[in-house]
């Protein structure tokens, strides 16, 4: 796909161009969530972005466009909010009048308009719901959380979603199941084949916890997928998962992909009260099929696991 710089881009209605698009503007949020400087050229330059644009030749004035971070919560956005089992009071007020949370905390107050006031009287809402016990909550230190659940049912009565970007918390609010859709282990599998590709193309060291909340959901998912896995067979079906090349990859090693796992069972170990380390546990076939939970090795576990990924959807 090329096109000469001196004439109208004639496709960025095309399917195409909207996945270039998507690719870049994703690529370029994940820089910024990693800490990276809004540079623009230089954030061109990063082998993410030039990967993410697959020999595309876009014209510079839409590429300042790409690069240009976006406040409106995109649907791709909400996904990953979606996900999340706890909001901050901050994430909550901005998606209620359908911001990024993340873009808005970016570069805070960097201009007026009626957009931040309306995010800012959110806020002040939620805040005081949350003071009279009309919202529930939790605290820590000075961060309030809330259930997206919780928030979307009270928000749609107190009339805070209005705003057409806010139509997923309305649905929410609506649905419980509008976002509780647990992931197969072929989703899962797909997140953190996903995560490896994208970090192939990144210079120095992953993000750590990323990289394990992701490999932690494939190990889980693995063993409810088939609990007569030991945490070895999972370690190796998790590095074969991805390509040769993410295998070289600093943090996608196999030996860090083991040691990661041995690290969630210990972490459970020090939770549970089982004998054996949850992914290294061989249940029997009774323990497997069992409808009683105190025989049921699913049920026993649930809530160890529950505790220590807290983040992760897990099956009852």
């Amino acid at each position: 796909m090329s096109y000469d710089n001196d004439i109208d881009y004639p496709d960025i209605s095309s399917d195409e161009y909207k996945a270039i698009e998507k690719a870049v503007r994703q690529a370029i949020r994940l820089l910024l969530k990693e800490g990276h400087p809004y540079e623009p050229s230089k954030l061109l330059r990063r082998q993410e972005v030039v990967y993410a644009l697959k020999g595309a030749h876009i014209p510079k004035e839409l590429l300042d466009l790409m690069v240009l971070p976006l406040m409106d919560c995109r649907e791709w956005i909400w996904e990953e909010y979606a996900e999340k089992k706890l909001w901050t009071l901050e994430e909550a007020a901005a998606l209620s009048v359908g911001m990024d949370p993340f873009i808005f905390q970016l570069e805070p107050g960097q201009y007026y308009n009626g957009w931040r006031v309306e995010r800012e009287q959110a806020l002040s809402r939620t805040r005081e719901a949350i003071l009279l016990r009309e919202l529930p909550a939790v605290s820590e230190g000075e961060v309030s959380y809330m259930t997206p659940y919780a928030f979307c049912r009270w928000a749609l009565e107190a009339g805070l979603l209005n705003s057409d970007l806010a139509k997923p918390l309305r649905g929410l609010a609506q649905d419980p199941q509008y976002i509780q859709h647990l992931p197969t282990f072929d989703e899962m599998r797909e997140r953190f084949t996903t995560y490896a590709q994208q970090r192939l193309f990144a210079d120095g060291l992953s993000q750590a916890e990323q990289r394990r909340r992701a490999l932690y959901g494939f190990a889980v998912f693995a063993k409810l997928d088939n609990p007569k896995l030991t945490r070895e067979q999972i370690a190796k079906l998790a590095f074969e998962s991805i390509s040769e090349d993410c295998q070289k990859v600093q943090g996608f090693t196999y030996n860090t992909i083991r040691n990661d796992l041995m690290k969630l069972d210990q972490k459970a170990d020090r939770s549970s009260t089982q004998n054996q380390p949850f992914l290294n546990l061989v249940p029997s076939d009774r323990e497997i099929e069992s409808t009683d939970p105190t025989h049921r090795w699913w049920s026993r576990w649930r809530p160890v696991i529950a505790q220590e990924l807290p983040w992760l959807m897990l099956p009852e």
